[in-house]
């Protein structure tokens, strides 16, 4: 139950909706429980309400925590008695879509499926794609720099956003909702904001970079003998496809066969056998043959060994399905660890192989489930047993993050840092590095109330 949190008593009547400790506890908290842990929250309606609220934290020093979808897996929302939740969701205006710029300005709290729904009609595109598509707010993936299936074509959130409207400390704005790809006018500001995960400000307003619509898909679902297979498949792909291979996702073998189980899907595509399992979507007319032109060149030289193409929708459905439903991991093997990290394609095989070997080395009962996307190297980790392992978290984590610095990877993908990365950014981030990241947050929120205990580490 969450707790009653004493500034309920203290907060002045902003003229907007206020949640308790019982209305909260009646509300999904999302997939962090400590997400309502401050017991009180306020929904503002409009940037001068969030001006009002931060500026009287500001004066109190109030810690403030911003929440949007609460769909993140780091943390990074969670929040503690004495501290004061923002919710995002009634700033959900979608202010400007304009097609002939390619160019949408939106509220924070807009859900990424309300933009696309909007966007469509003009036959355009968000060109960010996440599995939380229908409650991820734009202001919660900014906040995150979310990345998704398609970011190794499109980028991840930093390289579509244009412009951002930011609340800072103070309750002042940053005004910065440029339109433009051009627009050197010294520091770019706003990229310190995205990816700072509410420890800078609370970001009200972006401007998005849309894409033109995608039209008919062919999807495929591939079964290769390890993932530099896999690998050689995505590139003869690219290679026919070009920009029109929109997505390219791998899952290794205990990952596929447990989501198959738990969805009820065995042997629903045929009998696919393989160490790991590939998943392209391709923008072609439903005439087009060349799907099937490079599954047979595959299949002739090795690269893959059975595949199965979408007949219809249901079909490709149920194909994204065992993608897209990892959660399912955690309801087979309750009390698992996650991990989002990424790696240069040319060694993914090599290092799943000898991370899991490493993993195993602390428990032989540990299982290792592993699926990402291949078009960027991003892999999502869930290490688990049949019983819970968290007390095993820090000695996994040191296992799976050993030698990712030396081959040029990231201990954090698309993720973000949260509370539950921030002991890793002291033994594997640059120090100089971390020291800037401090002078930037002492700089901007010198009395630390913007989701303080997320991101940075202690000094």
């Amino acid at each position: 139950m969450t707790s009653s949190n004493p500034l309920s008593a203290l907060l002045p009547d902003f003229g907007i909706k206020q949640f308790s400790a019982i209305d909260l506890d009646g509300r999904d908290p999302g997939f962090d429980t400590a997400n309502f842990a401050a017991g009180v929250a306020l929904c503002p309606k409009s940037l001068d309400d969030i001006k009002s609220i931060v500026a009287w934290c500001a004066k109190t020093k109030t810690p403030v925590v911003t929440q949007g979808g609460r769909t993140g897996l780091a943390g990074g929302t969670a929040s503690a008695l004495g501290q004061l939740v923002v919710m995002m969701e009634h700033m959900n205006t979608i202010r400007n879509i304009d097609a002939g710029s390619g160019v949408a300005i939106v509220d924070a709290g807009v859900t990424l499926t309300q933009l696309e729904d909007a966007v469509s009609s003009f036959d355009l595109t968000v060109g960010i794609d996440l599995a939380a598509r229908g409650t991820c707010t734009i202001g919660g993936m900014v906040a995150t720099n979310a990345g998704g299936g398609e970011a190794f074509r499109n980028g991840m959130t930093r390289q579509r956003v244009l412009g951002l409207e930011v609340v800072l400390p103070d309750g002042t704005v940053m005004s910065d909702l440029k339109k433009v790809i051009k627009a050197n006018e010294g520091y770019d500001l706003k990229q310190i904001f995205i990816g700072s995960e509410g420890t800078l400000g609370i970001i009200t307003g972006v401007v998005l970079k849309l894409e033109k619509a995608i039209g008919n898909r062919k999807t495929v679902l591939a079964s290769t003998k390890n993932a530099d297979d896999a690998l050689c498949y995505f590139k003869r792909l690219q290679a026919m496809f070009g920009e029109n291979l929109l997505s390219a996702e791998i899952m290794w073998k205990d990952y596929f066969v447990t989501i198959c189980q738990e969805l009820e899907l065995e042997g629903r595509f045929g009998n696919l056998q393989g160490e790991t399992y590939f998943i392209a979507d391709v923008a072609v007319p439903q005439d087009d043959d060349r799907l099937l032109e490079v599954l047979g060149e595959s299949l002739e030289v090795g690269e893959i060994s059975d595949a199965v193409i979408a007949k219809n929708e249901q079909e490709r459905n149920d194909i994204w399905r065992v993608r897209e439903e990892s959660f399912l991991i955690d309801k087979a093997y309750p009390g698992g660890c996650w991990f989002d990290i990424s790696i240069p394609l040319s060694e993914l095989d090599s290092f799943v192989k000898e991370s899991t070997s490493r993993v195993r080395a602390i428990d032989p009962a540990l299982k290792v489930f592993v699926m990402g996307h291949l078009g960027d190297g991003n892999l999502h980790y869930t290490i688990a047993k049949d019983e819970p392992v968290d007390h095993l978290y820090s000695d996994i984590a040191t296992a799976l993050y050993t030698g990712l610095s030396a081959i040029g990877g990231s201990f954090s993908a698309e993720h973000g840092i949260g509370t539950e990365k921030r002991s890793s950014m002291s033994k594997f981030v640059d120090p100089t590095k971390l020291s800037l990241m401090h002078a930037i947050k002492a700089t901007i929120d010198p009395m630390n109330i913007m989701n303080p205990g997320k991101v940075l580490p202690p000094k």
